[in-house]
């Protein structure tokens, strides 16, 4: 395996690298094309509104499709913990001043288009860790927070077996008393329980699973990763077909703690880690998939690309060209989104540095060494 990049976000959502072929193009590839699958799940659930028993797709339940997309925040997890988040805070500074550029912007842009200021809003979209808009950054903060506790915890097994007893035990908890039975400790995997879950695979794979750069073994796991969306759709299908309540669809069937699910999110990536590769316009491109993210699914600009769409549901009466259409569609709001993240750091990237010429880490040893000697 060829070196990887130091210079990342927790190796979850990397910095540009000084060298850009320092970073695994395959695994940034990866990014790009689970960026994708996210765009794509959106429209069809807030765009084509298919999500569900009560479907108007003008073809076979699309929802069936969504089987095949599911997966891509799992991925997007699995990815951090191969790579190991480094809580230091020059990752969380980049991570929060990324995040605070768009939160404001698009908090501004919402005043204008309704013609009034809210201070209080104003102020709240400064707090994008506490009072995120974006479910999905609030998680992976309480996971940055827990990380050095979880590298402890992975550091502190010294084998493989003791590994796959952890992985065991956070299956029972996650699949039987979660998924299954909906509990509180993991109802639907939009948390960060199911977050740790994901991060301990993504850390046993970088440890114990040997990567292999063969046809062969990429076909294995590509195959894995079609059966299991395609058991994913099946479910979906026979609660369609039985018309059974729609909340059970959704609970069930595309839940980021479905069994299927996380499979498939395993053997996606592991496909992707068995070819390598580097390309620096890759590694560009996808050292802006988070702001693909924060742009795309913020109400601002969100509530008109839904609209767009649900107007091409009705002036496309075709759904194989009106899937394809959607393809182009989320290609383009994914370039469209990176240009602007290129923009964004010309403004924020000086005012990153300043920021990061103080001492925090100095600072912060210096106040632990302070408690504990009043301790």
């Amino acid at each position: 395996m060829k070196q990887l990049c130091k210079n990342n976000l927790g190796g979850g959502w990397q910095k540009s690298c000084q060298n850009n072929l320092g970073r695994e193009s395959n695994i940034e590839l990866l990014r790009l094309v689970c960026m994708l699958f996210i765009i794509l799940l959106h429209s069809m659930n807030f765009g084509l509104d298919i999500t569900g028993v009560d479907s108007n797709s003008k073809f076979l339940p699309i929802g069936a499709v969504e089987a095949f997309f599911i997966l891509a925040v799992d991925c997007f997890v699995l990815i951090s913990g191969y790579f190991g988040i480094k809580a230091k805070w020059k990752g969380f500074i980049h991570l929060y001043i990324m995040c605070a550029f768009y939160s404001v912007l698009l908090t501004l842009f919402s005043f204008y288009e309704a013609g009034q200021f809210s201070i209080k809003e104003f102020l709240f979209s400064f707090l994008v860790f506490s009072n995120s808009k974006w479910w999905f950054i609030q998680c992976y903060v309480y996971l940055f927070i827990l990380s050095p506790m979880l590298n402890w915890t992975v550091k502190s097994i010294n084998n493989k077996a003791s590994f796959i007893i952890l992985l065991l035990v956070w299956s029972i908890l996650t699949f039987y008393f979660g998924f299954f039975w909906a509990g509180n400790i993991n109802p639907n995997g939009y948390n960060v329980m199911n977050f740790i879950f994901l991060y301990f695979i993504g850390r046993f794979v970088a440890l114990h699973i040997s990567s292999k750069n063969d046809i062969k073994t990429s076909c294995k796991y590509i195959g894995g990763y079609i059966l299991s969306s395609l058991l994913v759709s099946t479910m979906y299908l026979t609660v369609y077909y039985l018309n059974l309540d729609e909340k059970w669809v959704w609970l069930k069937c595309y839940s980021y703690n479905n069994p299927f699910v996380i499979l498939a999110a395993v053997s996606l990536f592991l496909a992707f880690r068995s070819f390598s590769f580097q390309s620096k316009s890759i590694n560009w491109l996808a050292s802006s998939a988070l702001a693909i993210y924060l742009l795309h699914s913020n109400a601002v600009v969100s509530d008109h690309l839904w609209s767009f769409i649900a107007y091409l549901q009705e002036i496309i009466t075709n759904g194989w060209l009106l899937s394809l259409s959607l393809v182009f569609l989320a290609l383009a709001i994914m370039m469209a989104c990176i240009l602007i993240d290129k923009l964004r750091m010309i403004v924020t990237n000086p005012i990153e540095r300043l920021i990061l010429k103080i001492n925090w880490d100095g600072y912060t040893n210096k106040l632990v060494k302070k408690l504990l000697n009043l301790i």
